[in-house]
């Protein structure tokens, strides 16, 4: 066999097994895996100091999904505090008609996201308190989003997740992690009032003495309920609760909002603001349409702007100490303002297919020209190769915006040399014409 069909079949056969890797990496998943941990590990290297999140780039799996992260900032609330001094001028607690003035009164300010801290969930029947329901669902309307409450237990006898707590849960297949460790709930104490809405979103009360106080999420069989912090966060970031991934024990990504760190329970762990930026109101305040004026009032004092959340607090449902009773709630959904948050898109390409193959090609007539040489040197000009390969793939990565994957690269320069060990014999020998021109061509095979 002549030297040149040699390295031809060397070329052939490592340039195959390339291209072979290649389609593999892109379609296998375990090899994906390890590629994109690759590429997260080269980029923080080359950034370090910042933070940054990969999206998944599915339907297509050419690209990468670059988001570098940055703090975030603090939001102005508005808050109307619910307790014992609405008695004055109001039912306490509240009733329909109550809330009904409450809404309308923040409506008429400005605000365009109401989040109730405590459940809207009231017994009667008969035509009268039909129509203070549908009151009720009128005001509640106006809002773009509107977060209400409610508490959740488990109890031996199941109930089927309710139809519009269903639709406003995360669904269990955006969770990482093992889910085993969250709490279960399966029965809603009272059920809301108020009637569901495109603009209505529930979500779970954390209370002291169940060991919800802290926690972000909790399960009710294939579905994840967020807690009334999380809720008021994915509102304000306008992301639905399919834009929500949970990674156990890491963090809650709530879309291109803010990357809440948790533990493997559900629970937050984070460092609470204080204090968190209110203008704080009454709710005998915050009634009637006369006190609009007086509102307003109270927020140009702090700020420019109309607080775009008005916050409905339930101090009653918060700490009991008189040092951690006040503002719980909303310095928890403060805190959760201030986290970092992906923004901007960097887009890193895979190399197209005919660049691919030609980087391949490459990589396999150097393996094929290195065929033939002695074999010490062979295997260190290998070992250069299995050195290069990587080095050239990770200037690729880092200073440009494209990509290729390591495994074919690497594929092609093993599959070299590895068929060089095994076809090196069936080259002439270095020094043929020299030392022994005489021999015949089975004995020449032979030799090196």
């Amino acid at each position: 066999m002549t030297s040149w069909l040699t390295r031809l079949i060397l070329f052939v056969l490592a340039l195959e097994a390339g291209i072979c890797v290649a389609f593999l990496a892109e379609g296998w998943e375990p090899l994906r895996e390890k590629e994109d941990a690759i590429f997260a590990r080269l980029l923080a290297s080359s950034r370090e100091g910042e933070e940054f999140v990969i999206d998944n780039p599915q339907p297509s799996l050419r690209k990468r999904l670059v988001r570098p992260m940055v703090p975030g900032t603090a939001r102005t609330y508005l808050q109307v505090t619910v307790d014992e001094r609405a008695a004055e001028d109001l039912h306490y607690p509240l009733e329909p008609e109550d809330w009904w003035g409450l809404f309308n009164h923040a409506h008429q300010v400005g605000s365009r996201i109401a989040a109730i801290e405590e459940p809207l969930s009231w017994k009667g029947e008969g035509v009268a308190h039909l129509g203070r329901l549908a009151s009720l669902n009128t005001a509640l309307s106006q809002f773009e989003t509107v977060v209400l409450t409610i508490d959740l237990d488990r109890l031996q006898r199941s109930q089927p997740i309710p139809t519009y707590l269903q639709a406003c849960a995360i669904p269990l297949s955006n969770v990482t992690g093992e889910t085993n460790s969250l709490i279960d709930v399966n029965h809603v104490l009272f059920p809301p009032s108020v009637t569901p809405a495109p603009n209505v979103r529930f979500a779970f009360r954390p209370r002291e003495g169940t060991g919800t106080d802290n926690l972000a999420i909790l399960r009710w069989g294939d579905h994840i309920i967020p807690s009334f912090p999380l809720a008021v966060t994915m509102a304000q970031s306008n992301v639905s609760a399919h834009e929500v991934h949970i990674n156990l024990g890491q963090n809650i990504r709530v879309g291109s909002g803010p990357m809440i760190p948790i533990d493997e329970f559900g629970a937050l762990q984070i460092e609470p603001v204080n204090p968190p930026i209110a203008i704080e109101r009454l709710a005998v305040e915050a009634y009637s349409p006369s006190q609009v004026a007086s509102t307003r009032a109270a927020i140009s004092e702090k700020t420019d702007t109309v607080p775009a959340c008005v916050l409905f607090a339930d101090p009653g449902s918060q700490a009991s100490s008189a040092l951690q009773k006040k503002n719980t709630t909303l310095q928890t959904i403060a805190t959760l303002d201030r986290l970092p948050r992906p923004e901007g898109l960097e887009t890193h390409q895979r190399l197209t297919l005919l660049k691919e193959i030609a980087l391949l090609g490459m990589i396999a007539v150097i393996a094929a020209l290195l065929l033939g040489l002695p074999a010490a040197l062979r295997h260190l000009s290998y070992a250069g190769l299995l050195v290069a390969v990587p080095a050239l793939l990770a200037n690729l990565y880092l200073n440009s915006q494209q990509w290729s994957p390591f495994a074919p690269g690497l594929a092609t320069a093993l599959t070299g040399w590895i068929l060089a060990i095994r076809m090196a014999r069936y080259l002439p020998p270095r020094k043929r014409r020299e030392s022994a021109p005489d021999l015949d061509p089975a004995t020449a095979a032979t030799i090196d």
